[in-house]
């Protein structure tokens, strides 16, 4: 090893002198080599010493030159500053002369440069040249890091009632479902999630496809877009009773806020149903097998997500899942159907436009007339936390807006519950990596929910959301954004529902709320 540095340090004296003797009156020019990449940036401030393209040779070599040349040559080559190791600096190199500089620059972006009349220089292009190809493997491998992320989803509940049933549901017969989804996060290739976790017998899908849909308020396709959706390699499916499957992964690109067909044909339907009751939009049902085609102008029309639980993207680690956990209020009751006005949607569209954000989906996990406290079932906030918030496909953030219906309904003072809940909700989802921010219980003064003990309850919640000592990562106080400003108690008429009834928000007022944590998010993500 001694004799290889010897011999290095030999070559790199005559090569230094070599250039030494080349630069006239001893002229230099600075060349600025900028790399988020702290590896590639010390590669890259090395470049013009370099004689070997061996990593450990190149080592030696470097550190070689630049004693030979401070001792042999009365010229100063600006030492590499402590910067280079800082992914967000740029880095300078003191090139050992004009020519050799604009060589080197060149032979980054074109290999017919890399050629020279001396030796010296067409070492340093040839290595740059090297080095470059180093830094765009390296740029590569970083930015096509991909995960699994989800980008729709909705919480799965049971059926209760026939109101929710459609007879073709239950007739035992052959039946294919139609039903759309907007995913919030695009992509090309994809992956569903499939429940049966409340039925008591198999569910049996023979065929499901995915296609472009044509219009929410239709149940024509894009016939010329359809792809299997396969489980294991087969396109039959089986969820046996009380599960949740994934699907193998689908080819099939789309774009954000793209509406997308999940169709299915179902020839054993189980004894209890597994679905979402309030999908906000329209889905199709019909007898016989009608997979592939738009023959459908017998179907029935219904407003549930049947068996549909979520559909993952592969994307960037870059970004993630936001999941909005609530009650009626996140999903988005009053609304018209196909209105796509919940206040999720309003996020996931801004979220778009948003070219520092345009990596996150919004999941929408709201399920309505439901507590945040109770027996800690699924249909709880509480309840649906494992399932809902931290099995969620490259969850990021959590949004919790939850509460009105525990204090709607409270006889006692329960403050403290809630409280408590709270922090147990962000114990689990700290320990999964999960930052949750909570928002404050909106007024509701002029509804059935409304009293002195229930507004005392709200206050109290609210003054722990935004006070210092909570737990959450961060709040945003929707309660003060939506409030009457004559009375803090109520919200404003602007916002009010189409029922009229002090309590939800109109497509107004849940496009404001909307808007309103999404410019919290700008802010807090950043």
């Amino acid at each position: 090893m001694k004799k290889m540095r010897s011999f290095a340090l030999i070559v790199a004296l005559i090569m230094a002198l070599t250039v030494f003797t080349g630069c006239g009156s001893g002229s230099k020019e600075e060349v600025t080599v900028a790399s988020t990449d702290p590896e590639v940036t010390e590669a890259i401030t090395t470049t013009e010493e370099v004689t070997t393209t061996t990593e450990e040779t190149t080592t030696e070599a470097v550190t070689t030159t630049t004693e030979a040349t401070t001792e042999a040559t009365t010229t100063t080559t600006e030492a590499t500053t402590t910067e280079a190791t800082t992914t967000t600096e740029a880095t300078t190199t003191t090139a050992a002369t004009t020519t050799t500089a604009a060589t080197t620059t060149t032979a980054a972006t074109t290999t017919t440069a890399a050629t020279t009349t001396t030796a010296a220089t067409t070492t340093v292009a040839t290595t740059v040249t090297t080095t470059a190809a180093t830094t765009a493997e390296a740029v590569a491998s970083t930015s096509s890091t991909e995960i699994w992320i989800a980008s729709w989803g909705t919480a799965m509940q049971t059926a209760y009632d026939s109101d929710t049933i459609p007879s073709e549901a239950t007739s035992g017969r052959t039946v294919t479902i139609r039903q759309q989804i907007r995913p919030s996060l695009g992509g090309d290739e994809l992956r569903l999630t499939i429940s049966n976790q409340y039925g008591s017998t198999p569910l049996i899908i023979d065929s499901m496809e995915l296609a472009m849909l044509s219009s929410s308020s239709s149940y024509k396709i894009d016939t010329s877009t359809c792809v299997t959706v396969t489980y294991n390699g087969s396109s039959k499916i089986t969820v046996p009773a009380g599960q949740t499957i994934t699907t193998d992964t689908i080819s099939f690109s789309f774009d954000a806020l793209d509406d997308i067909a999940v169709t299915m044909k179902v020839s054993a339907m189980p004894s209890k149903i597994t679905l979402h009751r309030a999908s906000r939009c329209t889905n199709w049902i019909i007898s016989g097998s009608h997979v592939s085609d738009n023959s459908w102008s017998s179907a029935s029309e219904f407003t549930m997500w049947y068996f549909l639980a979520g559909l993952d993207v592969m994307a960037d680690s870059t970004g993630g899942a936001i999941v909005c956990l609530g009650d009626s209020l996140t999903d988005g009751a009053s609304i018209d159907t196909n209105s796509f006005a919940r206040y999720t949607d309003k996020m996931a569209e801004l979220l778009q436009s948003d070219s520092k954000l345009s990596g996150y989906s919004v999941i929408n996990m709201g399920v309505g007339g439901t507590p945040f406290l109770g027996t800690y079932d699924n249909s709880t906030g509480l309840g649906r936390v494992t399932r809902d918030i931290v099995e969620i496909s490259g969850v990021k953030y959590c949004i919790v807006f939850m509460g009105v219906n525990d204090i709607g309904y409270a006889t006692t003072d329960i403050s403290q519950k809630i409280i408590d809940g709270y922090e147990k909700l962000i114990d689990e989802c700290h320990e999964a990596g999960i930052k949750v921010i909570g928002c404050t219980i909106t007024p509701f003064n002029g509804s059935s929910y409304y009293s002195e003990l229930h507004e005392q309850i709200r206050q109290t919640v609210n003054k722990y959301i935004t006070s210092s000592s909570s737990e959450f990562d961060g709040y945003i106080d929707l309660a003060s954004a939506v409030a009457s400003d004559s009375d803090s108690s109520k919200m404003a008429s602007k916002y009010v529902s189409t029922w009229n009834d002090y309590l939800h928000f109109n497509a107004t007022g849940y496009r404001y709320v909307g808007t309103t944590i999404y410019n919290y998010l700008k802010n807090f993500i950043s």
